[in-house]
């Protein structure tokens, strides 16, 4: 394991446990009105096309790209969060907290978190636990909002929070 860490790790730094999200498909929209305005946005295409398909040419097509962006928005969007959970990876050494994540798009990126004595942490328990310790600015529909950052969907979840809480007591 030390192989694939070398250049990553500071010396005295040692990789203390590993895991990753579990992985499955969950209904999870940005807000409560989303998936009503994708239900109406897509039955008006629905309807548009319909209509439109009455007349003469393919003028109905035009219809299929609002179609298509609100079938993602109501359905896919689901799909595609699962799909990153898949290809995210998780480290917690004495020191970082890493979260590894690969896309064909970005190719492979590696966040690092210094883990220490005032480092907020959250814990959010259910069948599956996410523990935060870090928020990252993020712009959303043209505003900048603060986000959480930590490990999600974890199933050992208090023994990783232990570690992380034992982590800060060592560096006070």
């Amino acid at each position: 394991m030390r192989d694939e860490w070398t250049g990553l790790l500071d010396k005295d730094e040692e990789v203390l446990w590993q895991g990753a999200p579990k992985v499955r498909v969950r209904i999870e929209w940005d807000s409560p009105m989303h998936p009503f305005f994708f239900l109406f946005f897509t039955g008006f295409s629905v309807f548009w096309m319909v209509m439109a398909s009455k007349g003469p040419g393919p003028f109905w097509m035009f219809g299929l790209i609002f179609f298509g962006v609100g079938i993602y928005n109501l359905v896919l969007v689901h799909f595609w969060k699962a799909n990153v959970r898949r290809n995210t990876h998780y480290t917690l050494t004495n020191k970082r907290a890493f979260i590894a994540t690969k896309s064909a798009w970005k190719g492979k990126q590696l966040q690092s978190y210094p883990i220490r004595s005032d480092t907020t942490l959250g814990l959010s328990e259910g069948d599956l636990t996410t523990i935060t310790f870090a928020t990252t600015t993020k712009v959303v529909n043209r505003q900048t909002v603060q986000v959480d950052v930590g490990f999600e969907d974890i199933e050992d979840g208090r023994d990783v929070y232990a570690m992380i809480r034992q982590i800060q007591e060592q560096g006070e």
